[in-house]
């Protein structure tokens, strides 16, 4: 296979920004807590107390529980303690024989905190990698490869830079998106013009969703601490931080991967069409990409949605449980009316990408060579009579 040097030059650094970048990324502060640490252990026996129960809260229980530390200083060893429930079914843990839990140490005891969810979530993790490598093969693993490179930009790259400068959510927001979307499209893509068209749609249609998310917000007087998490975040740890910037990073990452896939199966479409039939004109190619954005566009938007809706579904049942609650007080609400803008702003920035794609992808692929272009910048030499 011959490899053409400018073309390797390019891709070398291409390839050599990105691991520039992930490695400026994933050395920011982070976790800047200093919650005591948690140790994993294994349930023994668990007894309810039916007697002498010192009750602090109404229909709380109290267990005394066996348990044997699995790590920590204490490795191996089986402690006694008791456990109390608070009634709260958020927050209780009724204790089972067999159970994984996570305890903390307090005093000279410990304390259970939550279960061991990380075996089971480790179990899917395995299996949702599985299936896809299975049915994807080689595109599956690079697929599987830019999701853990695009979970790893927001873990350790937006959450360290909003803690390290809060003032500056917005910028910050825009150039982690754009890293995964430059990064996701040269994994699973390479670095072609096909790649180019779908980063262009996608960064495209992602800064118009982030200004209109900017005036929705604004004109919807939406407080970005609709959830009880955000209020929580606000009152304990960051009362300096915008919410509503905050709420606007939201609102662009969860549009962010729809607005990818729709601008990938139009420049893909256009960039196979144009392998096949060379000749196809600049037009040709547009029309052709904004039928594929229209087949796409509906099941996209939906999905964006009910994804939505999903997520908000016990808020919904109870609200609308509500008889007296009228529709104009219920879709006022700040909560509600953030999950509507949520909806509506990613799904208008999935219509934008669609045409910023299709012109995009068509320009780049109509584009003559280097060659060709230079041969035309050249002016032909005659022999002279």
């Amino acid at each position: 296979m011959k490899i053409h040097p400018r073309r390797f030059v390019r891709f070398l650094t291409c390839c050599i920004a990105l691991i520039l970048a992930a490695y400026a990324v994933l050395h920011l502060p982070g976790d800047m807590g200093s919650d005591p640490p948690t140790y994993r252990a294994n349930i023994l026996s668990a007894e309810e107390e039916a007697g002498n129960i010192k009750v602090f809260a109404p229909g709380s229980v109290q267990y005394r529980v066996n348990i044997r530390l699995d790590d920590g200083p204490d490795a191996g060893k089986e402690v006694r303690l008791t456990h109390r429930t608070l009634n709260n079914p958020a927050f209780d843990i009724h204790p089972q024989e067999g159970e994984r839990i996570l305890v903390r140490a307090e005093g000279d005891t410990y304390a259970i905190v939550d279960y061991d969810r990380l075996p089971g979530l480790s179990w899917l993790l395995l299996g949702f990698a599985f299936v896809l490598l299975l049915f994807g093969g080689l595109t599956g693993l690079k697929a599987l490869i830019a999701l853990i490179f695009s979970v790893l930009f927001i873990a350790k790259g937006l959450i360290a830079l909003i803690l390290f400068a809060p003032s500056h959510i917005l910028l910050w927001t825009f150039l982690i998106g754009s890293m995964i979307t430059l990064t996701t499209q040269l994994i699973v893509s390479g670095a072609n013009v096909k790649s180019a068209g779908a980063i262009i749609g996608t960064i495209g249609g992602i800064f118009i969703a982030g200004v209109l998310a900017i005036a929705a917000i604004h004109f919807t007087y939406l407080s970005g601490v609709a959830e009880e998490q955000a209020g929580m975040l606000k009152v304990l740890y960051l009362q300096d931080v915008d919410f509503r910037e905050l709420l606007f990073s939201g609102i662009v990452l969860g549009a962010l991967g729809a607005v990818m896939d729709v601008a990938v199966s139009i420049a893909s479409a256009q960039y196979e069409m144009m392998q096949l039939a060379p000749e196809t004109s600049f037009r040709t190619l547009v029309s052709s990409g904004l039928r594929v954005g229209r087949d796409v566009m509906g099941t996209m938007a939906n999905t964006l949605v009910l994804a939505y809706i999903g997520g908000a579904l016990p808020l919904m049942l109870l609200l609308f449980s509500q008889p007296n609650l009228s529709f104009v007080h219920v879709a006022n609400l700040d909560m509600i009316a953030t999950e509507i803008v949520r909806s509506l702003i990613g799904s208008i920035g999935l219509l934008f990408a669609i045409p910023i794609t299709a012109y995009a992808t068509a320009f780049l692929v109509t584009r003559p060579a280097p060659k060709e272009r230079l041969h035309r910048r050249t002016p032909q030499e005659h022999p002279q009579e």
